[in-house]
């Protein structure tokens, strides 16, 4: 290269540095593809049972690739209401400093359609202080895991059997899209997503195309195929390719 540079009327000490300069750049953008390739990517499931079923399906998807960690921080029948009996906040401070992910995927709040106890005051669910306290539980719960590197991604609750717990979800769901706005945070939806004519359904289309059962006979939580599924979802909105 240096010497068809030189018979074009340029010195050697130009060519040299042309060349030192080229390969440079070669580097940097073989290390800049390098860095948009999803190479050791943790993510972080973080929540209730529902959490659960979310980290146990992207697991099966990205069981046989070892650049992507799946890294589960779940427990069952807890929630934010009841930190009496689990401190979220305690524990996902701990977590997260322990394993420092790249992205972090919130999925909690199933088993709080329950009365919140503060000072011994008792707050029915829904009621405007109920409502005010729990807001003010989960912009403390989003502030604990708020990191400067690492996406946040607040997955809103699925539709479920219980006409009672639809209604229920569907104002808690509310509740995280407005806070997650407020934190910067992603929030994505997977409420129609496991509709069926605008009703809930326990079938639907797998990701093979074929009706199967998507949810177990709770009517909330999900079988393997609907684990798959809502793995499937989470995945093409946080562009992990």
């Amino acid at each position: 290269m240096i010497s068809l540079l030189t018979s074009l009327g340029f010195s050697r000490t130009i060519c040299r540095a042309l060349v030192a300069l080229t390969a440079l750049c070669a580097i940097s953008a073989g290390a800049q593809a390098r860095s948009m390739r999803p190479h050791n990517i943790k993510i972080a499931v973080v929540g209730d049972s529902l959490a659960n079923d979310l980290a146990n399906g992207l697991e099966d998807l990205y069981g046989n690739k070892p650049n992507v960690q799946i890294l589960k921080q779940t427990r069952f029948a807890t929630g934010l209401v009841r930190t009496d009996y689990y401190d979220w906040d305690a524990v996902i401070r701990k977590f997260l400093y322990q394993h420092d992910p790249n992205v972090i995927l919130v999925v909690i709040g199933g088993n709080d359609h329950q009365p919140i106890r503060v000072d011994g005051k008792r707050y029915e669910p829904f009621e405007k202080d109920w409502i005010a306290e729990y807001e003010r539980r989960v912009s403390r719960f989003m502030n604990t895991i708020k990191r400067e590197h690492a996406r946040v991604y607040w997955i809103g609750l699925p539709p479920v059997r219980s006409d009672s717990l639809m209604h229920a979800y569907d104002l808690m769901n509310r509740i995280y899209r407005h806070e997650a706005s407020r934190h910067g945070f992603h929030y994505f939806s997977t409420w129609n997503k496991f509709l069926s004519k605008g009703a809930y359904s326990s079938f639907g289309r797998s990701l093979q195309g074929v009706r199967r059962q998507l949810r177990t006979e709770d009517g909330k939580h999900f079988t393997e195929a609907g684990r798959a599924l809502f793995a499937s979802y989470v995945v093409k909105a946080i562009d992990l390719r």
